[in-house]
């Protein structure tokens, strides 16, 4: 067996597609969220899908320039996270990336929407340009930053 390679995530790479199976255990009456960090290489557009929810689970959403959890949510101009449907409904956003840099994007659960204190979900990214790179997660299960809610 040849073992002169090693597999590893290239995170360099630039990439048009990215895709997460993951899920949330919120503490007791908190707003919590999945955070990841990932880069452009230049101005583009990202669609975001949260889909096969699960735990009777409320989705919210939000896209961050740099890694800042409580500015502008790029998906809604506020500083709410996006949050539009039911229990165990997916969730979707189109987002404008400005410009080259770093960004984060947060997929949270609302606790008082929410039945359980977990559940699970896929996220799927997709960017018009192949300029996305560096997709990981740098936190789970923290409390929500954003003032809120809305929808968009």
């Amino acid at each position: 067996m040849d073992l002169s390679f090693s597999t590893y995530i290239d995170l360099t790479t630039p990439k048009s597609t990215e895709s997460e199976s993951d899920s949330w255990k919120c503490a007791i009456g908190t707003d919590c969220q999945n955070v990841y960090s990932l880069n452009f290489n230049q101005a583009d557009t990202l669609t975001i899908a949260v889909s096969s929810v699960t735990g009777y689970s409320v989705v919210r959403l939000a896209v961050f320039s740099g890694t800042a959890l409580n500015g502008t949510n790029l998906i809604n101009g506020a500083t709410t996270d996006k949050e539009c449907n039911g229990q165990n409904i997916g969730e979707t956003a189109t987002v404008s990336i400005p410009s080259a840099g770093p960004y984060s994007l947060t997929v949270g659960r609302d606790w008082g929407h929410s039945m359980e204190d977990s559940g699970s979900y896929l996220l799927s990214l997709s960017s018009t340009l192949i300029s996305m790179s560096g997709f990981i997660k740098t936190s789970s299960n923290t409390a929500t930053q954003s003032t809120g809610y809305s929808c968009p």
